[in-house]
């Protein structure tokens, strides 16, 4: 209960109001509803729309397969989630309910109404009726666990570091941790079961502790930083020659054999170029400590490398998670690995391309996802793709815009770093498209060679409509092309069951868990996905006219 009421807590006292704060002086009510912007704009893009194949706007095809009585909730829930007061001050509210009505007759309440329409239920028992619910509708299930983790403060430790350090790497997280991947793996076995051709979704966070990834991803970004002093010229590979030079000038002379081999290891497919993934994927934290100990200064680089305890605890949270993904693999379930806070990025990818590596020589086992709200979104997917193609391996990525806005924001100016998020909406669209593009057009998947494996999440109409003609112009089948669709349970439904009744890749994200664990996450998700909580105008009138339809037609 304290975790939800600080999780709202810092979100009224972070983004204020719920929309796109720009640097570039964009008038915020210029972007409102532009997430869901799936009104009518003219009889030129009425036609667009037609040459589909699908219409969104037909509420009574759409709903078909949803009763009234959950019409009706959606109703009131979207209605009671779009008064501004309550979202502002659903801590204070949520505190005195607990008072009040104790935390047993709280989740008793909140069970049938928002927990009810967002999630899936609290266990995998009780999830199994809304999965064979979706897929009477042509609707698959990702199932979700909905606990992650992000890095607290204790403003009373920050004088002494290393307390901070030894209560955070405590073997109580351990054991959490250790039981976190318990849950994924009973996840991966309930999508075997009961949705075989569904998703299994984790979240790397709730396999290691936050301080732990943040730190290793620190490591990997002054990697990156090392590896850009070296491209000397900046066109984002490093050549031997540049290598031999910045070799001589960075670190303690070495014989030239020595720097022959070194740059044979980073260029292991012999392109006699080394791109940065490729770099990357060769520091280990060992491997940094080997090349500190060359390092004529001793600066930011040597100053991020992990200690002991800190290698140990991240070769148990790499043991957990190859658990999970060979789990899957054994099952032949695919797995989604959640983006998190770009701080914790660069440990995240580390691990999802290790496991595409081992996992994805044949099929589509692991996908990675790309977050487009963040401004280097588009370049690290096409190193991404690029390195499965000299690799040899099955790229599978899903899309998503990014769901931790404000606290990226924030943790930017408190440490005084560059904003890592686009500086408005509209680029972040540009970004989602062009990388959906990108995916779509690569050499393998335009020779018949291999499918997108990519999975679109959103719940922006334009962006479904934009994949849906990517489909068509590569002249695919709407189920064979390789392209998923994925909606929040609860959120976008015209657009889910639209898409599942024309033969679309349709699935529904299904986040489960306690009561109250899961609220904080189906809030962020919520206030972050779109301004769809807040303004969810265009669905709620849909819901109207068809609860009304229903009425009248008794």
């Amino acid at each position: 209960m304290l975790r939800l009421a600080s999780a709202l807590k810092s979100y009224r006292r972070i983004s204020g109001r719920r929309v796109w704060k720009s640097t570039t002086n964009v008038d915020p009510r210029s972007l409102r509803g532009a997430e869901n912007s799936d009104r009518v704009r003219g009889d030129s893009e009425e036609g667009s729309r037609r040459s589909l194949g699908v219409d969104f706007r037909n509420g009574r095809e759409a709903y078909k397969g949803i009763s009234t009585f959950h019409l009706i909730r959606a109703y009131v829930v979207f209605k009671a989630c779009s008064i501004r007061w309550v979202v502002d001050n659903s801590d204070t509210l949520l505190n005195y309910a607990q008072k009040m009505l104790g935390t047993r007759l709280l989740s008793s309440l909140l069970k049938p109404t928002l927990f009810g329409h967002f999630c899936g239920g609290e266990d995998l028992e009780g999830i199994k009726p809304t999965i064979q619910r979706l897929n009477s509708a042509g609707i698959g299930g990702i199932l979700d666990y909905a606990a992650e983790a992000d890095v607290e403060e204790d403003e009373s430790t920050h004088a002494d570091t290393e307390m901070v350090f030894a209560r955070q790497y405590s073997s109580h997280t351990e054991k959490e941790c250790d039981a976190r991947q318990q849950i994924f793996e009973t996840a991966i076995r309930a999508v075997h079961g009961v949705s075989p051709d569904g998703f299994a979704a984790i979240k790397v966070t709730a396999l290691g502790n936050p301080i732990l990834l943040e730190r290793w991803s620190n490591s990997i970004k002054e990697c990156l930083k090392l590896f850009e002093r070296i491209d000397v010229n900046q066109d984002g590979m490093v050549s031997f020659a540049e290598f031999r030079d910045k070799w001589v000038e960075l670190l303690e002379p070495g014989k030239e054999k020595l720097i022959e081999e070194t740059f044979a290891k980073f260029d292991c497919n012999e392109t006699g170029m080394i791109d940065p993934v490729a770099w990357l994927t060769f520091f280990e934290p060992a491997e940094m400590r080997k090349l500190a100990n060359h390092c004529k200064q001793h600066g930011s680089f040597t100053g991020s490398l992990l200690d002991d305890q800190e290698e140990d605890l991240l070769h148990r949270m790499r043991e957990r998670f190859d658990s999970i993904v060979a789990l899957a693999d054994s099952l032949n379930v695919r797995l989604m690995v959640d983006a998190e806070h770009s701080y914790f990025q660069p440990a995240i990818d580390s691990l999802v391309l290790q496991a595409q590596r081992k996992y994805n020589k044949t099929t589509p086992r692991v996908y990675g996802t790309i977050q487009c709200y963040l401004k280097d979104a588009r370049t690290r997917n096409s190193r991404f793709m690029r390195r499965a193609e000299l690799e040899g391996w099955v790229y599978a990525v899903k899309i998503v815009r990014g769901a931790y806005m404000h606290q990226e924001r924030a943790k930017a100016v408190k440490e005084g770093y560059e904003d890592p998020i686009h500086s408005t909406l509209e680029d972040t669209h540009m970004c989602y498209h062009q990388v959906m593009e990108d995916v779509i057009e690569r050499p393998k998947v335009k020779k018949g060679q291999e499918s997108a494996n990519m999975v679109i999440a959103s719940h922006n109409q334009q962006s479904i409509e934009h994949a849906i003609r990517l489909i068509q112009k590569a002249g695919f089948e709407a189920k064979e092309s390789g392209v998923a669709f994925g909606q929040l349970l609860g959120m976008a439904d015209h657009l889910s069951y639209t898409l599942g009744a024309a033969g679309y890749n349709a699935y529904k994200y299904i986040p489960y868990g306690p009561v109250l664990e899961c609220l904080p996450y189906l809030i962020r998700r919520a206030q972050e996905n779109s301004d769809l909580m807040g303004s969810v105008g265009h669905e709620t009138k849909m819901l109207r006219e068809e609860i009304f339809r229903r009425a009248l037609s008794r």
